[in-house]
């Protein structure tokens, strides 16, 4: 039997390690790491790891449950993560990789793994890769999902001292650490080709590729009942709103484009949908025609009730998935390059791309005076994300992948237990 099918036709064991708790999947990472567990968890055995670092997260652990053939979680608090990364500002160390770091769930894997034949490794989040052993003979793929130290980069740039000082220096500090495992791991994966290459144009040698999120495109389908009325004028932004890239998102779309809609469209009204609003987003509320709406427990009436979803980011990494589930909603999107980024919708797609604010408030104003020319767009986004955004195909591409890694490593197929 060819190697490359075995993954295919035998359950094999998987060690699937993630920064946070894959459940409810309701922010990028867990959206991610959830659909792949959920995937891969009908035809293999699952061991998964992780952390939890909120408290109502404590709760979900039953839930996940299901899908694994066992799982060990840890909690990760603010304090200690605090700690431990001002301890590591000391040294030479990543902070972000002290502050992920749990001796509990170190123990917890060290115990399964001595329990457990695994066959190949999935570390979503680089900051995972302290809990793979040194030396182990099963492949291990890192998703990093983002470049995170260009992230870190980027930061430096748009805060003052000494915030910039601190960022340029976990950027560079991280960015040495994922060249380490670019070199010691089997295969490097991205949300989006352009942070592969981005990856590759640093790690020298790397293979990397991209495997692009999906959507629910069950769960994000606008119903006919819910269709938004003609005449509204509500503009949405979904997000956690205590996110750097969503805080600045917001505070310069209130400050610099939504003025320039307010002076064509009065009656306009900007909705801020998300957890944890930073104060910085609390105080737009005081601003005409602005509503910062905070958490909710389905976001999906607030992008139903929306004539156009907004996405003015000026810095942000990887793929948006909230463009992608306005698109799955029917709901136009205006954003800037920079969102669209990991995103290959064009125009002819439903999407509008502008870069300056008075072409910005200029696409929201023509989404917003023509209810026609949003219903088509509507429909044009939703048509995008089913050609190109299945959670399905996203989870065939991995399984691809951990076959192909497997074929490199091993010198016989698994056996249908999954040891070898």
């Amino acid at each position: 039997m060819a190697r490359s099918q075995a993954l295919t036709l035998f359950s094999v064991n998987i060690l699937y390690l993630c920064h946070r708790i894959p459940f409810p999947p309701d922010k990028g990472d867990k959206i991610r790491s959830f659909h792949q567990i959920q995937f891969l968890s009908r035809s293999h055995r699952l061991h998964v790891g992780c952390l939890i670092d909120a408290k109502e997260d404590r709760v979900h652990v039953s839930a996940l449950e299901p899908y694994c053939a066992s799982l060990d979680a840890a909690w990760r608090g603010p304090w200690g993560a605090r700690f431990r990364a001002f301890r590591a500002l000391l040294g030479i160390e990543s902070l972000s990789v002290a502050a992920f770091r749990s001796r509990e769930l170190r123990r917890k894997i060290e115990h399964r793994l001595r329990s457990e034949p695994i066959d190949v490794a999935i570390v979503l989040s680089s900051v995972m890769a302290q809990y793979v052993p040194e030396g182990a003979e099963f492949p291990t793929v890192v998703d990093y999902v983002d470049v995170d130290s260009e992230k870190w980069k980027v930061y430096s740039e748009m805060n003052p001292w000494p915030l910039s000082w601190l960022y340029r220096l976990e950027a560079g500090r991280l960015r040495r650490y994922e060249r380490e495992l670019a070199s010691r791991y089997d295969e490097s994966v991205f949300v989006a080709q352009k942070e592969a290459e981005v990856f590759r144009s640093a790690a020298e040698g790397a293979r990397a590729r991209a495997i692009p999120n999906g959507v629910d495109l069950d769960y994000f389908r606008r119903p006919d009942e819910a269709r938004a009325p003609a005449e509204t004028q509500d503009l949405v932004f979904v997000g956690m709103m205590d996110y750097f890239p969503n805080i600045d998102a917001v505070c310069s779309f209130a400050d610099g484009i939504f003025p320039l809609i307010l002076e064509r469209i009065p009656s306009a009204r900007f909705r801020i949908v998300g957890r944890n609003p930073a104060p910085r987003v609390r105080e737009l509320a005081r601003q005409r025609n602005v509503e910062v709406v905070g958490s909710v427990p389905d976001v999906r009436p607030y992008l139903a009730q929306a004539a156009v979803s907004i996405a003015p980011f000026r810095v942000a990494r990887g793929l948006q998935n909230k463009i992608l589930e306005a698109m799955s909603m029917q709901v136009p999107v205006v954003g800037t390059r920079v969102a669209f980024q990991g995103i290959a919708a064009e125009p002819e797609d439903g999407i509008r791309i502008e870069d300056t604010p008075e072409a910005f408030a200029g696409a929201v104003c023509e989404f917003l005076g023509d209810p026609g020319l949003r219903l088509d767009a509507g429909r044009r986004g939703r048509r995008f994300v089913e050609r190109h955004h299945r959670w399905q195909a996203h989870g065939e591409a991995l399984e691809s992948l951990l076959t192909e890694v497997v074929g490199r490593r091993a010198p016989c197929a698994p056996t249908a237990g999954g040891h070898r």
